[in-house]
């Protein structure tokens, strides 16, 4: 019963620190290095009692089981977070006919900024409409996209603006 009990402690230990992990490459890729070290602090104290605990007794297959379950739901948790915390912006383009409505309207009433492209496509004209959004403001976009035009193409990027004003 002992070794199930470390085994299962192993578990949340490997969810968290794989959880923070996941987060923590995110808050680096959007130049948050401060915070990411705080969690890369924590994290990796979470990680050193998680090992200690399966080197311990490396010899029984429950512990390693234990840990190997956990890394994998601290990867899938941790993605999950991500996306809920939705730290960085997207580039969400529009591809539509010229004849169709204006989604460009529609998302500046909202207040996102957009910019029109005319150009041909296979069938005609067509507006290109794009636009730099907060990733979880992705949802309240493309609802305002179907609900203006669903025919409309849409397709998205991770935006990494750079100042040249430093």
């Amino acid at each position: 019963m002992e070794i199930l009990i470390s085994a299962i402690s192993i578990f949340f230990l490997r969810l968290a620190d794989q959880s923070l992990g996941t987060i923590r490459a995110l808050l680096v890729s959007k130049n948050k290095s401060f915070y990411a070290a705080l969690i890369g602090l924590v994290e990796s104290g979470i990680w050193v009692i998680a090992v200690s605990k399966v080197v311990r007794d490396v010899d029984d297959p429950i512990l390693i089981v234990g840990y190997a379950l956990g890394f994998a739901s601290g990867t899938f948790l941790g993605s999950y977070l991500e996306n809920i915390i939705g730290v960085g912006n997207i580039v969400i383009r529009v591809f539509s006919s010229i004849d169709s409505p204006s989604i460009a309207f529609a998302l500046r009433e909202k207040g996102y900024l957009v910019t029109v492209i005319n150009g041909e496509g296979r069938d005609g004209e067509v507006r290109i409409c794009w636009s730099i959004i907060p990733r979880r403001k992705r949802k309240d976009v493309i609802k305002t996209i179907k609900e203006v035009n669903p025919d409309a193409y849409v397709t998205s990027d991770l935006a990494n603006p750079i100042s040249l004003k430093k």
